[in-house]
């Protein structure tokens, strides 16, 4: 056996993914260990992990690629500090401390698990390892064009860059559009993401569904006075202070033209109206601007087969307006686009530098990834009340009674979004459970909405889908327009814009293939889905997380290893 693996670390959703003669393997947070969501940290407990799983040694591994050029990223901005180094010494204090905790130290941290050979350990270029991760899902598409790739790569900032775009003929990646920091799309929503009183990197989800309750009535403002795209991107650094202060985002003229925000928002607080409006103008203002950058590579190119990644591909809608572009003939975001899966990307590029070829059909599970034997489940946490042969029925029941069910079953997820094997589950006709699960038990904002799960035959009776994208449909990776009999039988799964993030099940997933068959039977076509997890914790790793998030969220059942049990 041989062995590659991609690392990912040092700023947000440390990962590790593992490829084996060709496959991949494993895709891992360290966060599903530490517990700490978002953790940035090397991830000693995943590389431990696969270590002993797969008993790893210098021998059998063939390459380990960290997702960026830590070198080149540290320069590039420290560089940029010292051109203003009194008005930029909070900056420039925070990279000489980074120098001992970031990506400079990777070989010494990795030394303490694997003591490879230097010829063993590889770097890819930041933007690299992202538009590798989509790459790895290009088979998905029902039209796959092995030959011509665009690629769009946009986040907050990478080894010193905020935007590229690849053009990728068979196996050659060529760059043809770079922006730099301090220019970032992904900087730039992250300032409303802040300005608005939400975490950096965890609450961009949010801003996308406020924005859905507002109107765009400074969408103008902002592209004649912040920022523009004219060949490049270009930010009126007036406006913010993610340059200067690793404290905050916005600037005072930011302040003092948006007014202060109350950093409590909730949808009965006095400025819900404003900051919607606020919220609503900056993602029309960034979707209008990765519509031109798609454009812009699509005519220097005359490549219209689009492949989306990095952080700002996490946003649904933005993905959704791309992807219904006329121009755009095919379109693919992978499910985890953002710098934990650019761990995934880090591998592909590994398999690339020792196999000569490049993943295209990553899996969407792993199907063995339990910390715990299955077996380990404990009596004195969980009751068994159904059998093999009739746990489906059990849960039928249940679903159309209204009860909530949550669901630990087979391999976890890859990216951030629970795609059934770790989620809590519902019926989506019952609009007052929906309601429960979203505000009492998950105590999410009542301004977030929650994604439906619909079979692959019924997606186009609910919602208005296009054969170029429908593939991304099966990890949520962008909205949909609903249809009126949407609003009429489950307006609960519909947002206020009108869209849903839908997922679309297929035969790729038995177990609910088969219950959404039958509770289609019982009136019932479409399932909530929503992550197993509580509000700021990650998603559930093994039996114990079960358990007490079960506990905080007062749930009583659980689907676990084909069988239906009880909460002790």
């Amino acid at each position: 056996m041989k062995y590659i693996i991609g690392i990912s670390a040092f700023y947000y959703e440390s990962s590790v993914a593992l490829i084996e003669n060709g496959e991949l393997k494993e895709f891992l947070k360290e966060e599903s260990f530490t517990r700490i969501k978002g953790t940035s940290t090397f991830p000693k407990f995943c590389l431990e992990y696969i270590k002993m799983k797969y008993s790893l040694n210098s021998n059998n591994i063939d390459a380990c690629v960290f997702y960026e050029k830590p070198l080149l990223s540290w320069s590039r901005l420290t560089y940029f500090s010292m051109l203003k180094p009194f008005k930029r010494w909070k900056i420039n204090s925070q990279q000489f401390k980074a120098i001992w905790s970031n990506g400079l130290m990777f070989k010494k941290y990795l030394k303490n698990v694997f003591n490879l050979n230097s010829r063993k350990i590889f770097y890819s270029y930041h933007h690299v390892s992202h538009a590798l991760t989509s790459v790895a899902y290009a088979r998905y598409k029902q039209n796959y064009n092995s030959k011509d790739k665009l690629i769009i790569v946009a986040d907050g900032v990478g080894d010193g860059e905020t935007l590229s775009i690849f053009k990728m003929v068979k196996n050659n990646l060529e760059r043809i559009y770079l922006d730099l920091y301090p220019n970032s799309l992904g900087l730039f929503y992250s300032t409303i993401t802040d300005f608005l009183g939400f975490n950096i990197n965890d609450g961009e989800f949010k801003v996308m569904g406020l924005s859905g309750y507002g109107n765009p009535i400074y969408k103008d403002f902002i592209l004649e006075n912040i920022i523009s795209f004219d060949n490049n991107v270009k930010l009126n650094m007036d406006w913010f202070d993610f340059d200067k202060n690793p404290e905050r985002s916005y600037s005072n003229k930011f302040l003092n033209y948006f007014g202060k925000q109350n950093l409590n928002l909730t949808s009965n607080s006095s400025n819900f109206q404003k900051a919607s409006n606020i919220a609503s103008s900056f993602q029309e203002v960034l979707e209008h601007i990765l519509v031109q950058v798609t454009e812009w590579g699509i005519k220097k190119t005359g490549i219209n087969d689009i492949y989306f990644s990095g952080g700002i591909a996490h946003n649904s809608r933005a993905m959704a307006k791309i992807a219904n572009l006329n121009k755009v003939k095919n379109f693919t975001v992978p499910p985890s686009p953002g710098d934990s899966g650019a761990a995934l990307g880090a591998a592909n590029y590994g398999n690339f530098l020792i196999n000569k070829k490049f993943l295209t059909k990553a899996p969407l599970f792993y199907s063995n990834n339990f910390y715990y034997p299955k077996s380990n489940i404990s009596k004195n946490l969980f009751k068994k009340i159904s059998k093999n042969f009739d746990t489906e029925k059990y849960i039928l029941n249940l679903l159309v009674k209204g009860k909530i069910i949550c669901v630990f079953n087979n391999g976890a997820e890859t990216g951030p979004r629970a795609l059934g094997n770790r989620s809590i589950i519902c019926s989506a006709k019952l609009p007052q459970i929906v309601k429960k699960l979203n505000s009492k038990i998950k105590k999410r904002e009542s301004f977030r909405p929650l994604s439906p799960m619909i079979l692959e035959k019924n997606v186009t009776k609910y919602f208005y889908v296009k054969s170029k994208f429908n593939h991304n449909l099966q990890w949520m990776g962008l909205t949909l327009k609903s249809k009126k009999l949407t609003f009429k039988n489950y307006k609960s799964c519909v947002h206020v814009d009108g869209t849903s993030r839908v997922q679309v099940i297929n035969d790729n997933q038995p177990f609910y293939n088969n219950i959404l068959n039958k509770l289609e039977k019982l009136g019932h076509e479409m399932l909530i889905n929503t992550s197993f997890n509580t509000a700021g914790e990650p998603i559930v790793f093994d039996y114990i997380d079960c358990y007490v998030s079960m506990k905080k969220m007062n749930i009583k059942y659980l689907f676990f290893d084909q069988n239906l049990y009880v909460k002790v």
